[in-house]
């Protein structure tokens, strides 16, 4: 396109233009072939660096920049905004914010800028070069530049295969003896959602069915990330290498093997499909019943809804997969750190939650099993899921009703794949002949963790420094019990020269002091040795100084209770604040983005002052730095491979408060003890996940405990 289009502008280079398409089209067919997922692409672009004496761009600046302004011309008003308005109803202005996702695309499609810039460079410069000096000289140098980037690319693949691919269960699913543990499943598929972010998000009931459910926390999705290759191989149980269906875009119909509706259908009972039209290539009209997705984002899954219940009224299938698309939608358009994207996964739980109503009034819930999960998460940038970057993969998986183990949750690594024989055997068939992996029943898998037991206790750690008038109002705000854990209070006074301790004392709270003032860090270290050393089940850190809201405790403490995490930030940037100077709010966002970015992840607030501590989080914990320990102990968890979760929480600056902060004293003191720590941390880290990847790859033993009694809500 480029080169026909740069002819008429004077663009294209001297020569014959045959010679240039040819040129161009033989290193397309190279490169086209490799992909550079995530931190990959720092070959590709070692790749092109090294092209530039091989194929001399310079040749053809005109044509070079006309396709680069072309490419950036489509990409962002053409199809961000044009082609998403009149799909999706995205606001005409929405190239102000989709250049920024082009720019941080974590898959490979032509959306990306790091993937596609270098390789559009690199192709017109072949045709350039051919078409302006033919000969086997120009096709000597064009196959060398081929030949590196194929070596480069190759290696960028075997390092992500090695760390990132997910590896799918080995053993076939075998059909479990007994009957129907379910007389219904109805599978409710949030396409596109991002765990991370729907852990923040406002969900009441998704939260509900988790709490009276069990959440299974580490299950992949399937590679390559797409919605066609997921709901394929969540459906027929099967690797996409086997079921066929690679890509969104499927060069034939239908899955190549058996699926978990073909099973039920063998025995005369009825499955159904509610999606997309997508959907349609894998498993064909006669199980999907399809939904136009050219809708406003705010009515696609309206739209999904109502064709579920209108096969629910005129079918009553025993299995309804039914797929969510308006978190993905919206991911794609605006990113999924946008907080719109919290906005939609809300409404998406609003949709499930009227759609379970409805289903409760009609009695089809009766003896009934719900499963709430996603087929893939989403990540950063436009496309947002493909190279199982950040966000996109493990995904959600929550199991309520029948075989479900109220408030149980497991830690096993599993996989998306594993749907078909979960669907089998709370139905009570055979699993599909293709299927893998043992079903996610928690009745009948051993390696689902009860719920905790009562009597463990938590510990409150409150710093504080001169804080007489407002220590005695924040004691009294913290609640006595939370989260089914009676709590104990510890106030660290860092050699305070007031009444803090007494006033401490006398609300009940027991003081740990320190003669002379060492720190932030120092103390919140002092508390959290406590906390472990005494044996507390979890820890809640909670700053003295009135700024945060100690009712608010129940909420940062909640997903360490039920096992979902070990590290907790209550977050001020996802509640709501009050008082924070401009500054302040500057200067934290800017650190937390740049925490963000050398972890590999997203986070909002990295300075809280409101965190909670597992177990193993207090076990793993140190801080090393007394002056600021906030992105020190992020790091040092990240590098024992314990992520941060974030739940939101309200901010108020109290009237007394400073309002400004010494930062030039701050980035002197903390920033060399943040790369200290993060070029600790990241060696930690891989090593923590290579140990991890090498234990999922080991062959799951079969089960020998006695399976549980089906549970139901």
């Amino acid at each position: 396109m480029a080169l026909g289009a740069a002819a008429p502008l004077g663009l294209a280079p001297d020569g014959r233009l045959l010679l240039a398409l040819a040129g161009a089209l033989a290193l397309a067919a190279i490169l086209s072939r490799f992909s550079f997922p995530l931190r990959g692409r720092a070959l590709l672009w070692l790749a092109a660096a090294a092209s530039v004496p091989l194929l001399e761009p310079w040749r053809a600046p005109g044509l070079l920049l006309g396709a680069l302004g072309g490419w950036v011309f489509f990409t962002v008003f053409v199809w961000g905004t044009l082609y998403y308005h009149l799909r999706t109803g995205a606001p005409r202005t929405n190239f102000l914010r989709f250049w920024r996702l082009v720019l941080t695309n974590s898959d490979p499609t032509s959306g990306n800028a790091l993937e596609q810039v270098p390789k559009i460079v690199m192709t017109l410069s072949a045709g350039a070069l051919l078409a302006e000096e033919p000969g086997l000289g120009s096709v000597a140098r064009i196959a060398a530049a081929a030949a590196l980037a194929a070596a480069l690319g190759a290696v960028a693949w075997r390092r992500f295969a090695a760390r990132r691919l997910p590896r799918p269960p080995q053993e076939r699913a075998e059909r479990r003896a007994g009957g129907a543990l379910a007389r219904r499943v109805y599978v409710i598929v949030v396409d596109g959602c991002n765990r991370q972010r729907l852990w923040q998000a406002d969900t009441p009931v998704i939260d509900r069915l988790a709490r009276e459910g069990t959440e299974y926390l580490a299950v992949d999705c399937a590679y390559p990330a797409r919605t066609v290759v997921c709901f394929s191989s969540m459906l027929t149980g099967a690797p996409p290498q086997e079921h066929g269906m690679r890509s969104n875009f499927a060069p034939r119909l239908g899955v190549r093997v058996e699926s978990v509706f073909d099973v039920l259908a063998r025995h005369g009972r009825r499955g159904r499909l509610v999606g997309i039209a997508h959907l349609l290539d894998p498993f064909g009209e006669e199980v999907v019943r399809s939904v136009t997705s050219v809708q406003p984002t705010e009515r696609i899954d309206h739209s999904l809804v109502a064709a579920a219940r209108e096969v629910v009224e005129r079918e009553d299938p025993d299995l309804l997969v039914l797929q969510l698309l308006a978190a993905d939608q919206l991911g794609h358009v605006r990113g999924t750190r946008n907080p719109e994207y919290l906005d939609q996964l809300a409404e998406t739980d609003r949709h499930i939650g009227d759609f379970l109503a409805w289903l409760g009034e009609r009695g089809k819930l009766e003896d009934a099993t719900v499963i709430v999960m996603a087929d893939h998460g989403q990540g950063r940038g436009i496309g947002g899921h493909g190279h199982l970057d950040w966000g996109e993969t493990p995904v959600p998986f929550v199991v309520w009703g029948q075989g479900a183990v109220p408030g149980a949750i497991s830690a096993r690594p599993r996989s998306v794949l594993e749907l078909a024989a979960t669907v089998s055997a709370l139905l009570g068939v055979e699993p599909p002949a293709a299927a893998r992996g043992r079903p996610l029943v928690p009745a009948l898998d051993p390696d689902v963790e009860q719920p905790r037991a009562g009597g463990e206790r938590g510990l409150v750690v409150i710093p504080a420094k001169d804080e007489e008038a407002v220590i005695g109002s924040v004691l009294e705000r913290l609640p006595e019990e939370a989260c089914g854990m009676p709590l104990d209070v510890l106030v660290v006074d860092d050699g305070s020269r007031d009444r803090t301790g007494e006033i401490a004392r006398g609300k009940g709270a027991r003081v740990l002091r320190h003669e002379a003032p060492q720190g932030l860090g120092a103390a919140v270290r002092a508390g959290l040795a406590v906390a472990r050393d005494e044996g507390y089940a979890a820890a809640v850190y909670l700053d003295g100084d009135g700024e945060y809201d100690g009712a608010e405790l129940e909420r940062v403490l909640e997903p360490v209770a039920r096992g979902r995490a070990e590290y907790v930030l209550g977050s001020r940037f996802l509640g709501e604040r009050r008082g924070m100077s401009w500054h302040r709010t500057l200067a934290n966002r800017a650190v937390t983005a740049l925490l963000g970015t050398l972890m590999g992840t997203v986070l909002t607030d990295g300075q809280t002052g409101y965190r909670a501590f597992g177990r193993e989080a207090l076990r793993r914990v140190r801080i090393r730095h007394d002056y600021n320990y906030a992105q020190v102990l992020t790091l040092a968890l990240w590098g024992a491979g314990i992520d941060p979760v974030e739940v939101p929480i309200s901010y108020r600056r109290r009237a007394s408060g400073r309002s400004f902060v010494r930062y030039g004293e701050y980035l002197r003191r903390v920033a060399p003890a943040v790369m200290a720590e993060w070029l600790v941390a990241r060696r930690e880290r891989q090593a923590a996940l290579d140990r991890r990847s090498r234990a999922s790859s080991q062959p799951i033993a079969a089960a020998s405990a006695t399976p549980r009694a089906p549970a139901s809500t």
